[in-house]
Parts: C-alpha cells; sequence; structure tokens
C-alpha cells in the first residue's frame, strides 16, 4: 500500500491586537497554520493576492460543512480518474489483482479492462493469449471479485481491441461490416452490352491460423452480393479516371439483369455507363486503424461486424455472451461500471447494411437508387484517408450529390442508434452496467448519439476540439453527468518521456473543453508475452515491461514509473476537480449551431467567442431537437443559453422549425451572413428538392423577422449584436487565455478556470452566483475550501483580482452559501488590500461597523493598508517578516532505476544508490556519473531559523524543477504541491534552529531507455531531470487585530 497519509492540521498561535478602525496600530504576528492538506496554500492552487484567507484560530466544534466540501477535502475516488488497462489477454490472476491494488492506493476511480498487443514485433500463440480465453476469463473474475473489496470500478471493452468483432465470423454474411462498392463498363450510343453485370475491384484479404502457434495465412476474396444496376449518360465520353455523368440521366436497368449477366441498349444519344452496384463484406480485422497487428488475437481471426445493421450487433452479444458466467455476471453487478466501445475506426468504401435502401426511404421519404452513383467511392489504402468517390457530376450536379449523401449519413445514423446502440446499451443494462462510447469516425450526429449512449466520451487524439466541445454539449444538453475522455498524454512520439506536471496540463486542457471524466491511456501488463515459436520469452531486455503500443504511442502509468510513488497527488487532484465539474449542470453563455454531421470542424467557427470571453457551445440538430425556451434562454434546466449564433451553412427543415419556435419564445438569434442557400439534404427530385428548399426559405424569412433575431455580415458584428441584446459572460477572466468552465448546482455556482497557455498568468476574474452567494476559493491539491478573503461586488457577480495561475494549470472557485464550507461567512468583507491577501471575520455586533476581526498576511514589514467592503479603512502595522533566504547548498542521493539483470523479468528494476555533495542545481544530464540516470532524487538542505523565522510561515520557492516532486521539513510531508507551480507553502513546519528541507524529485524514464532500448528510444532527445532552481525561502507573517 502506498502511504496517502497527510500532516494534521494545527491551530494557529494568534496573538491580537486590538485597533480601532482607520487609526495605526502595531497588529501582533501570528504564526501561520500548519500548511496540511485541509488548510490553504496560496500560489499552489492557483491563488495570489486575493485568493484564499488567512488560516483560521478557535477550539470550538466546527460547523458542519456540505457533503460537496467533505468529499471534496477527501477526494472521493468515485469522481477520480480512470485508467485503461491493457492485458496481452492471457494473464496471471494473482499478478492482476496486485495491479489492480496498486490502482486504487494511488487514488484512481478504476480501470478498463482491454487487449492490445501491438507492442509486440513478433506473433503470439493464440492458442495460448486468445482473446476471452479461459486464463482471461479467470482474470476477470479475480479482478471484479477484488475491486469489490476495494471499491474500485471495472469496465470492459466491447471484444479484443477495436472495432467489435466475433471470432470466424463469415465475412460473406450479414452480420459482418459491409461497403457499398461498384463496377462500369462504357456502352456507345445505340449498341448493346450484353455480359456480366460489371463487377468492383476485387476485395482480397490474408485469414491466419495457428496451429501449435506456426501461423499461416491464405489468401481470400470477399464474395460480392448483387444489389442493383443503373445506366447513366456521359457528360463527355467516360474516359477520365473519374467518369464524370448526368446524374439526372440515372436509370434504374435492374429489369436487364437475369442471374449475373445484363442485356442492355443505350439509348441513340451520348456514351453510357453501365454500372453494377454490389455489397460486400470488408474483411476488416480489429486492428484499426493500421490493420498491422503481427499477431493472432482470436483463431479463428476475428472480423469486424456491421455497426449499422442488427444482425451484426447481435452476433457480437452472443458471441461476448459466451465469455460472462454466473459468477461473472454477479461479479459485474457489483463492481463493474460501464462495457466500453472505442472510436468507430470503420474501413470501407461506402459503409453499408443490408436493410439500407429500406431505411433510407423511410428515413428520408424517396429512393436512394436514382443517387447510388453519388454513394460509389473506392477505399482508401492509408487508414486516416477518406474514401474517394469514383465519379464526377454534371453542372450544378455537385451540389445534389451532397444534399443525397446528407440523407445517407442521417439514415446511417438512425441505422447505428437502433441497430447498434440501443441494443448493446439494453444488453448492458441487463448486466448492471453502462453503456460508454466514442461516437466519432462516422458522420454521425455527436447530438443525438448523446441521447442515446449512457457515457459519451471523446479522445486526446481522435476528437479536434469542436468535436470535443459539441459531445461536451451534447451531454449536457441530454441532462447527463459525464464527458469521457480517452486521454493520451502528449499525443505520439513521448512514452516514458512526460512529467506529470505535462499529463496533468494536458487534462486540465480538456477540462476546459468540458470533459470530466478522464480514463488515461493507460496501464500495461507488468511482463511480455513470449513468441509462439518459443524463440522470445520475457527478460530484461524489455526493460520496463511489456506495452501495448510501439514505443511511439504513450503512456505507461504504473510502478514502472518514478513517479508512481507520488501518484496519489495527482490522482486527488483529478477526483477533486472532477468532482467540481461533474457537480450540477454545465453551463454556457452562447450555443452554436453546428450542423454537419461527424466534421471535425464545425462549419460556424465558434472560436470568435472563446476570444471575446464567452463560453460557448456546440449544439447539433440531434441536441437542439425538443429543447425548451423559457424567457429567452435555451435550456434553462441545463446550459441555459442566452443566445444561439448560426451561419449559413444549409440546415435541414426541422431544424429551421426548431429555431423558428426558439425564437418566438424570445430566444436571442444571430445568423452570420445571408443564411442557407438551400435545404441540407435533398428529395425525390429537383422539383421536389425545389419545393423543400421553398418551405426553408419561408421559414427563415419568419425567423429573421422575430424581433430577437439579428443578421449580421461578420463575426464582429456578431459580438456587436450580442452585446447590444444583453449577452453577457457569467464568468470571465481578464486574459483570455484563461478558459472559464461553469457549473451550476442547486445553490451554488462552481468555477472551473484553466490556464491554456504556456506562460503563468496574474488574472482578474469576475463569477456570478446568487444574490447571497460568497465566493470560495477550491483546492484541488489539498481539498482545502476557504472564503475568498478579498473580493469587490456588483450586484450578483463579485471579481477577483490577482488570481495567479501557473502555466497550463487551474484555479478553483465556488459562489456558494454562507455556511458552504461549515463556519458561518458574513457579508462583509475585504475589498483591497496592500498586504499579499487579508481576510475578514464577523464578530458580535450589529449595524454597518459591526466588530470583527481582520487577518492580513504579509511578505514584508511595513503598514499595510486595508478596504473594508463597509467603507472602514484598516491599517496593520506588520512587523517580525524574516529576511527571504536564497537556498543554494544542496546534496543529492539518487535511487538511479535500471533493467534487471540479464534473466530477470522485463518488470524487474534494480537500484543503485549515488551520493553528491554540494549537487549543482542543474539537470542530472549535466552531472558526471549520471548523465542518463533516470529515478528519484532526494535533494538536502539545511536551514537555520532564528526567532522572526521560527515565527513566520515561509514559502519554498523551487524556481524550476523538472519531475514529479514532494518536499518534506525535518522528516515531515508539507501540504502536496501543485505540479504545475513550483512553489509550495511550508506553514508552520520549520522549528528555532536547525531544519532539514528535502525535495524528492521522480524523473521520467526516457534518458536510460535511450541508451537500453536505442532502437526504440535512442533518437528522442533526452528529457532534463531533477531541481534545477534557483530556490528561495520566502518569509511571511499573519497579523490579527480586532476591528470596530
Amino acid at each position: 500500500m502506498l502511504d496517502r497519509s497527510r500532516s494534521s492540521r494545527r491551530t494557529p498561535r494568534w496573538l491580537v491586537g486590538a485597533a480601532l478602525a482607520t487609526c495605526l496600530v502595531a497588529g501582533a504576528v501570528a504564526a501561520p497554520a500548519s500548511a496540511a492538506p485541509d488548510q490553504h496554500r496560496g500560489h499552489g492552487s492557483g491563488k495570489g493576492a486575493s485568493g484564499h484567507g488567512s488560516g483560521k484560530g478557535g477550539h470550538h466544534q466546527k460547523p458542519k460543512a456540505s457533503s460537496f466540501v467533505e468529499d471534496f477535502a477527501e477526494a472521493d475516488a468515485d469522481h477520480g480518474a480512470m485508467v485503461r488497462w491493457w492485458w496481452p489477454s492471457a494473464v496471471d490472476a494473482d499478478v492482476a489483482v496486485e495491479q489492480l491494488r496498486e490502482v486504487a492506493d494511488a487514488g484512481y476511480k478504476g480501470v478498463e479492462i482491454a487487449f492490445v498487443m501491438d507492442g509486440t514485433d513478433y506473433a503470439v500463440d493464440p492458442d495460448e493469449h486468445e482473446y476471452g480465453d479461459p486464463s482471461w476469463q479467470a482474470a476477470v473474475k479475480a479482478v471484479l471479485d477484488e475491486a469489490d473489496d476495494l471499491g474500485v470500478q471495472v469496465d470492459l471493452t466491447l471484444g479484443g481491441r477495436w472495432p467489435a468483432a466475433v471470432p470466424g465470423l463469415d465475412v460473406d454474411g450479414d452480420a459482418a461490416s459491409q461497403e457499398l462498392v461498384a463496377g462500369s463498363t462504357v456502352v456507345a450510343a445505340g449498341d448493346t452490352y450484353g455480359g456480366a453485370v460489371p463487377q468492383p475491384t476485387p476485395r482480397t484479404y490474408e485469414d491466419r491460423t495457428s496451429d501449435d502457434g506456426v501461423i499461416t495465412s491464405t489468401t481470400k476474396t470477399a464474395t460480392p452480393h448483387y444489389v442493383t444496376a443503373t445506366a447513366a449518360r456521359c457528360v463527355t465520353d467516360c474516359s477520365e479516371d473519374r467518369p464524370r455523368i448526368d446524374l439526372e440521366s440515372v436509370t434504374d436497368i435492374s429489369d436487364a439483369v437475369d442471374g449475373d449477366t445484363i442485356d442492355w441498349t443505350a439509348p441513340g444519344d451520348g456514351t453510357w455507363l453501365v454500372t453494377g452496384y454490389w455489397r460486400r463484406g470488408t474483411a476488416q480485422r480489429n486492428d484499426a486503424p493500421f490493420g498491422s497487428t503481427v499477431s493472432l488475437l482470436s483463431d479463428p481471426e476475428s472480423r469486424v461486424v456491421d455497426h449499422f445493421g442488427r444482425e451484426g450487433t447481435d452476433a457480437f452479444l452472443a458471441f461476448f455472451d459466451t465469455l460472462l458466467d454466473r459468477e461473472t455476471r454477479k461479479l459485474l453487478r457489483r463492481a463493474g461500471g460501464s462495457i466500453f466501445e472505442d472510436s468507430l475506426e470503420l474501413k470501407h468504401a461506402q459503409p453499408w447494411t443490408p436493410s439500407f435502401i429500406a431505411a433510407f426511404e423511410d428515413t428520408n421519404g424517396y429512393s436512394v437508387l436514382p443517387y447510388l452513383p453519388a454513394l460509389a467511392h473506392v477505399a482508401p489504402a492509408s487508414p486516416f484517408a477518406p474514401a474517394s468517390p469514383m465519379y464526377t457530376f454534371g453542372d450544378g450536379q455537385d451540389e445534389t450529390a451532397q444534399r443525397v449523401l446528407h440523407d445517407v449519413d442521417e439514415t446511417l445514423n438512425d441505422l447505428w442508434t437502433d441497430n447498434h446502440v440501443r441494443p448493446i446499451k439494453r444488453w448492458a443494462h441487463r448486466l448492471g452496467l453502462t453503456f460508454r462510447a466514442q461516437a466519432y469516425g462516422e458522420p454521425l450526429d455527436l447530438g443525438s448519439a448523446a441521447n442515446a449512449l449512457d457515457i459519451s466520451e471523446c479522445e486526446t487524439l481522435g476528437c479536434s476540439e469542436d468535436q470535443f466541445r459539441t459531445v461536451a454539449t451534447s451531454v449536457a444538453l441530454a441532462s447527463k453527468d459525464l464527458v469521457s475522455s480517452e486521454m493520451l498524454p502528449g499525443g505520439f512520439g513521448n512514452l516514458y518521456g512526460l512529467t506529470q506536471a505535462q499529463i496533468t496540463a494536458g487534462v486540465n486542457r480538456e477540462y476546459a473543453l468540458g470533459g470530466n471524466q478522464m480514463v488515461f491511456h493507460g496501464l500495461p501488463y507488468p511482463t511480455v508475452p513470449p513468441s509462439a515459436d518459443g524463440t522470445i520469452t520475457d527478460d530484461a531486455s524489455f526493460w520496463p515491461g511489456f506495452h501495448a503500443f510501439s514505443s511511439n504511442i504513450g503512456e505507461a502509468f504504473g510502478p514502472r514509473q518514478p513517479s508512481w510513488g507520488m501518484q496519489s497527488d495527482v490522482a486527488d487532484y483529478y477526483a477533486r476537480t472532477q468532482q467540481t465539474l461533474q457537480t450540477g449542470n454545465a453551463r454556457y453563455d452562447v450555443a452554436v449551431l453546428n450542423a454537419v454531421l461527424g466534421a471535425e470542424e464545425s462549419a460556424t467557427d465558434g472560436a470568435f467567442l472563446d476570444e471575446a470571453g464567452y463560453t460557448f457551445g456546440y449544439v447539433t440538430p440531434g441536441s437542439l431537437a425538443g429543447q425548451k425556451v423559457k424567457r429567452g434562454v435555451l435550456a434553462p434546466n441545463g446550459p441555459g443559453f442566452q443566445a444561439l449564433v448560426i451561419g449559413s451553412e444549409p440546415i435541414t427543415l426541422a431544424t429551421a422549425e426548431q429555431i423558428l419556435t426558439a425564437v418566438r419564445r424570445g430566444l436571442p438569434l444571430v445568423v452570420i451572413g445571408d443564411g442557407p442557400e438551400h435545404a441540407a439534404g435533398y428529395a425525390a427530385d429537383s422539383d421536389a428538392a425545389a419545393a423543400l428548399d421553398l418551405k426553408l426559405e419561408r421559414t427563415f424569412d419568419r425567423i429573421v423577422d422575430a424581433p430577437s433575431t439579428q443578421v449580421v455580415a461578420d463575426e464582429s458584428a456578431a459580438l456587436d449584436a450580442l452585446a447590444a441584446t444583453g449577452v453577457a459572460a457569467e464568468a470571465q477572466a481578464s486574459d483570455t487565455g484563461v478558459k472559464v468552465v461553469h457549473r451550476e448546482d442547486d445553490d451554488r455556482d462552481l468555477y472551473v478556470l484553466v490556464n491554456r497557455t504556456d506562460d503563468a498568468q496574474t488574472v482578474d476574474v469576475t463569477l456570478s452566483g446568487s444574490r447571497r452567494a460568497v465566493p470560495y476559493a477550491l483546492d484541488p491539491w489539498t481539498g482545502d475550501v476557504s472564503p475568498v478573503g478579498v473580493y469587490t461586488t456588483d450586484r450578483d457577480q463579485i471579481t477577483i483580482t490577482g488570481v495567479e495561475i501557473p502555466a497550463g494549470s487551474t484555479a478553483l472557485y465556488a459562489m456558494a452559501s454562507t455556511r458552504f464550507a461549515g463556519e458561518k461567512v458574513g457579508s462583509e468583507h475585504v475589498t483591497a488590500t496592500t498586504a499579499a491577501d487579508a481576510t475578514w471575520t464577523a464578530g458580535v455586533g450589529r449595524g454597518k461597523r459591526s466588530a470583527g476581526t481582520l487577518t492580513v498576511r504579509a511578505s514584508e514589514n511595513g503598514t499595510a493598508t486595508s478596504q473594508l467592503s463597509n467603507g472602514t479603512t484598516v491599517r496593520t502595522q506588520v512587523r517580525g517578516v524574516a529576511d527571504e533566504q536564497q537556498l543554494g547548498d544542496w546534496d543529492l542521493v539518487l535511487d538511479e532505476w535500471l533493467p534487471g539483470d540479464a534473466d530477470d523479468a522485463s518488470d524487474v528494476t534494480r537500484h543503485v544508490e549515488h551520493t553528491i555533495d554540494g549537487v549543482a542545481l542543474t539537470s542530472w544530464t549535466e552531472i558526471d556519473g549520471i548523465e542518463d540516470a533516470v529515478g528519484i532524487g532526494t535533494y538536502t538542505t539545511e536551514v537555520q531559523a532564528d526567532r522572526d523565522l521560527a515565527r513566520s510561515g515561509a514559502v519554498l520557492d523551487l524556481g524550476a524543477v523538472s519531475g514529479s516532486y514532494r518536499v518534506r521539513v525535518n522528516g515531515k510531508a508539507v501540504a502536496v504541491a501543485d505540479q504545475l507551480g513550483t512553489e509550495v507553502d511550508l506553514g508552520d513546519a520549520l522549528r528555532p534552529g536547525r531544519n532539514v528541507i528535502e525535495v524528492e524529485v521522480a524523473s521520467t524514464m526516457l534518458n536510460r531507455l535511450r541508451i537500453t532500448r536505442p532502437a526504440e528510444f535512442g533518437g528522442r532527445t533526452p528529457t532534463t531531470n531533477g531541481l534545477l532552481g534557483p530556490i528561495a525561502l520566502q518569509p511571511y507573517v499573519e497579523v490579527s487585530q480586532q476591528v470596530r
């Protein structure tokens, strides 16, 4: 078990002087409260001169704080981050249970069990390491049983790797993933074509199997199934690589088909293209995106199921049910959380399902058959490229094709929802689980997906910022709590090279976009599996252990990292921040319509709102549908949008009618541009489409005529229109590089400010709340919740000045009741001070100038002047502040981490100790003898504290640190440090005379791996490791005085 103990809170040693208001009084110096976890640390939590108040004295029974505050103080792991746990299938149950304990000890909410073996560049025997085999099932049971005892959550992925697949699935059957493909031939005017229905280019695939570990492969060809045949007039002669055809001339010639042949005579004018349309299995394996996994994940090999047809879903669930016996199902009900489906990385020409033609007509009211040339595509060679259209079209017909494809996408969206999501969700619910999924990769409406799923997820790599915002907004509109993220720290190319500060900064960026549950990518099983031929076994050459992916994809969490011993610090941070972000409803100032299904970027970019200080979210046709407007506010019981902004991209008539209803109920609408030229989607023919466009035009005219609508030319004018309408930011920072996330609960408003810049920021912050609410600062690193000491008020808003937020870090606030943190907080407060900080505590008495106590924190001697909200000016004499000390003399003891002996397992780490007296404060890469070292360095120095310093508090400013760090004074841990900052409040930890300060720094693993595994890591730039300084001890005092 990791030691997660914290130093306890001590009662401050107050020496209180009395003073009359506006009189110069010699205030008494008070030693600060001990900087335990429930004690404030001004800079550490991103609070500056007007952040937390000073410590409070007294020995009476403390009033009970709200349940939110209690959970926040404890860092309730139920709100915490999770980790994706990569198994090479056949795992040792005892080892897996021990790993689960390590995750629980670190403070994480739970794990998601996944099966990925891309990190092995050799074949592994599927008969010994197959997804779902008996050893997998036994380990799952053991883990679930232990999780129930530990109180952690266990999620299961939908099968091995992704997309969802079934071992031995018939590629040519209706349950397999399918695509629409086409083949064509040119027929001259008046000629007769008699022959085989034109076929597509064959799709061949390798079908692998294993016999006693020997893998063999057979080349097979997917069987095409006839759909229909058409003829179309060529605009020229169809000799182009992509023939140009007249879309209006497309003719159904399926009556001329007899079996596999066709007999058709072309009209006497023009050149014609005869096309056969076919559906066939894609033969995709569950090894997206590259399709290059060396090992078989199952034997027979798994093939991806149809994600748009019910047969595919039924086939998958039938397979998965065989893995869950009665005992496992019982355990899942006790310790399970979600069934998870990864991103829809389906590989195809045009996605298809046998029921598509009928479903299209049901959804859109016309037949897709005359427009099949618009659907004809060629599958891409690259895993990240889109499919290529086979044809181009006559003048003006590209628009028609795009409108038809919109209807195709809507049909696929409905099919995916009805035939894939809902059946899996019902099945998961019967198991006592929820269904969490990533709904991108195909052109889906992320808003309707959020309605259908239990938990929607984005990811660091696969979600653009616009998609992330769209998912987060959709979740809020669906009245659901969690916006999950597959958090891949650092993206590509950073495995074993990231500090906890860098990881946390990346997490905070996703918090700013609306994420509130991180699922880290990820936790590898400790050791590597053997090769199928027995020539490769686990040993020290694979140190520090198995990894699911290549060296280009991170990260590897767990005890193999020197920073893991400090992991509870960041895990608690995630739990507290996510608790804040999961409480109540997400609030936004402005909604922006994102009408393009599945697009990485919204056609109407809302970034200009962000830059102007508004919070905004993207709404989709699916998330907008059915939303209420009350008193001019969209979704008043949820995000509470004060206005809607739309561009001029095509929208459906249904969406336009929804907008019309909203503006008639007073919702301010800003239209940028002239509005849509035509409807999204098409109709049976050009006349029907024109009639649809006319309906949209008339509807939009009524929208524009509404009193709450303004039509503007550009983004600048849009901002003017919003301001003229009275749309104001509910919260704002003076620098727009600091993003504000707002949550509203029944009796409080919660705010997370994220510094998304690369520099520390000092900002003024304006927050909204109820008229009687008072502001509190929430420290997510220590769990402290304390009233803000210095602020100004303006009706239902308050402004806090001088909030300091390190680069990439956060500051958390609440506008809440006067007893939110337990002790009642009065309405009188400090509005300005020349001290570092100040707080006002009301005393006994009534009237405008009632008695109270002013406490200031000061880092220099002299007179501090404070202004109270009742108009009183108080001057405080500050004495006894010790001089700042530069701490330059440090010794280093380095616990170097190295691979074990040659025959040791890959997860065995050897330790070598180095002692360096008088070490330079520079990177280990610059110090002789430890240039390539990784591990944990303990820096030690001594400080002699005189009477003033021993009675003072002190901030230890470390200057710069590269690596995770903790601080101890005289052998005792001080408050948890913000890993993105370098200042640590030592409180009253210093004692008279000799004091020993220790700074423990844990490095990344990269520098040693550059030496031990040069082929994978040798080309990477070494990381800077260690304590870099300059380091200073900055004393302060807290002075308290009574004021009448």
